[in-house]
């Protein structure tokens, strides 16, 4: 770490972060000293039937490196959550597309018991299951505020 101090032999990773697409390009970002990994990757976020896609690519905080290769799912019958990344160890290594493995529907099994509630602070009482699919093999119980990237619109004349 101390050589990358005195001779900037840092990593060099693409940053960039669109919302509404499935792809970014940005400008090309010089790491700190202590990463040694780029990543890239896309959010899928759907609430009722309105879906928001977000890509990204950055440097990658060290303490993150074990979501490398990872996906994060989360569902129930109003709100869907999908992360996929990506990491990679050299120059500009995450400068291509983002690509994200299909989705494996195939049921599995497991069921979760589902609660949804909206504007309430209250306690949720299932009131019915999920199937999980794929990898999918843990329940999980979320509690709080989800904000969701806002898209902008314009109007062309």
């Amino acid at each position: 770490m101390l050589q990358a101090l005195i001779t900037g032999d840092c990593l060099l990773c693409e940053q960039c972060f669109a919302a509404g697409t499935t792809q970014c390009s940005g400008i090309f970002k010089q790491c700190s000293p202590d990463v040694t990994h780029c990543i890239k990757g896309l959010e899928n976020n759907t609430f009722g039937g309105n879906a928001i896609v977000t890509a990204f690519k950055d440097c990658l905080n060290p303490s993150h490196q074990l979501a490398c290769g990872r996906e994060f799912y989360l569902q129930n019958s109003v709100f869907s959550f999908r992360i996929s990344r990506t990491c990679c160890d050299s120059e500009f290594c995450n400068r291509e597309d983002v690509e994200v493995p299909a989705l494996d529907e195939t049921p599995n099994g497991y069921k979760c018991d589902e609660c949804f509630t909206e504007k309430s602070s209250g306690s949720c009482i299932p009131a019915g299951e999920v199937q999980c699919t794929g990898k999918q093999n843990t329940c999980h119980m979320f509690s709080g505020k989800v904000a969701r990237p806002v898209l902008f619109r314009t109007n062309s004349t």
